[in-house]
């Protein structure tokens, strides 16, 4: 599979630079916003250059996803509330020829998956549909509790077991029979002959990293439509995830920013230097590494960039600094990801709040970590 790897980190290598603008595009938009009253007309402006830019970060998503450069980060959850999050979204994409219905079992079962990747899943299938319909139709999404025997011709594909079935419906031209066997394959063109494009590959891709299995139903006898049916494996209820920590964003404590890319270290830089810290900015890695050892004064928290560099950054800090918390700004790469297993980590694009929460609750932590340090015994 030669050429699909050479596909993968082409798709991959593109995606992360493109992290990187997009991480600036995002960034000085709602920086800008918060000059803005909600009554100025240029606001409006403003929020259309945000909602495209994260427009193209699902498509980035999507292509690392594709790439295994990016790794999934699945959590366990309720598959009709991501549906009813998409909802919105999906009706804006298909346009308003086409009817939307939902048809969501009430007793579904609980997923492990990638909320993000699956929002992209259903929005990226309701486009392959809408081209299909191009003078309009019905889109219906479904959900049901299904069971794999062991004589079920999908065990041949998917272990036995409950899983919990996403279907993708539309009224628009069947796909042809020729091109079914490699619709999902590599993106050779037979994905853009059904009218689903590269979004049909990197749907694959990704229902494959969450352990499921998709499919099609557009055989020869049916006179129209196609039946995208997407198996995610069923999973027990588990405790909820720790989101960020709500409150205050803003603090005087010194944070030293070494981010590879100057756009990016640019706004973080400025983020945070508006939120109240002292900011120091390291424009190279040796400069980072000069005040590691050379800077007078403490440093609570280094922001750097989840890279070979940063790796070497963070190391000679906690050599020199072990009070000194990390945090890592952008998605490591496959073969590096171990290294960065038990790190805090933000994934790009980010918004300024999103970063200005991340350092608060870190700082936070490090100082509830202290305080209990030296409370008397």
């Amino acid at each position: 599979m030669p050429k699909k790897n050479t596909v993968e980190r082409l798709a991959g290598g593109i995606a992360r630079d493109f992290d990187q603008f997009l991480t600036t595009i995002i960034g000085h938009a709602e920086t800008l916003g918060e000059y803005l009253s909600p009554g100025d007309p240029r606001a409006g402006d403003v929020a259309a250059i945000r909602h495209a830019a994260e427009r193209a970060f699902g498509l980035t998503e999507q292509l690392l996803a594709f790439s295994r450069t990016r790794g999934l980060r699945p959590t366990v959850a309720d598959l009709n509330a991501i549906i009813g999050r998409s909802r919105y979204t999906v009706q804006r994409v298909v346009g308003d020829q086409i009817r939307l219905e939902t048809r969501l079992a009430a007793d579904v079962h609980r997923v492990r998956v990638d909320g993000e990747q699956l929002q992209q899943i259903i929005v990226n299938l309701a486009l392959s549909a809408r081209d299909a319909m191009p003078d309009g139709g019905l889109l219906t999404i479904a959900t049901a509790n299904v069971s794999v025997a062991g004589d079920d011709p999908r065990a041949a594909e998917i272990a036995p077991g409950d899983y919990v079935e996403l279907s993708i419906s539309d009224t628009g031209m069947p796909i042809d029979s020729a091109v079914q066997p490699s619709l999902f394959g590599e993106f050779d063109g037979a994905s853009e002959r059904c009218r689903g494009g590269l979004g049909v590959a990197l749907v694959y891709g990704v229902v494959e990293q969450s352990g499921g299995f998709i499919t099609v139903d557009s055989s020869v006898d049916r006179t129209t439509g196609r039946r995208f049916i997407v198996l995610l494996p069923a999973v027990e209820d588990s405790v909820a995830t720790v989101g960020e920590p709500r409150g205050k964003s803003t603090g005087n404590e010194t944070v030293l920013v070494a981010a590879d890319d100057p756009t990016v270290q640019g706004l973080i830089v400025a983020v945070l230097r508006r939120r109240g810290y002292a900011v120091l900015g390291a424009p190279d890695p040796w400069q980072a590494l000069r005040l590691a050892t050379g800077h007078g004064d403490s440093i609570e928290l280094l922001v750097t960039t989840a890279t070979s560099n940063g790796r070497l950054i963070a190391d000679a800090f906690r050599a020199t600094r072990p009070e000194t918390r990390v945090l890592f700004v952008g998605a490591p790469i496959e073969e590096h990801r171990e290294r960065f297993a038990n790190e805090a980590v933000l994934a790009q694009p980010f918004t300024p709040d999103a970063l200005a929460r991340r350092v608060r609750g870190l700082l936070a932590a490090a100082r509830v970590h202290l305080e209990m340090r030296i409370l008397p015994q």
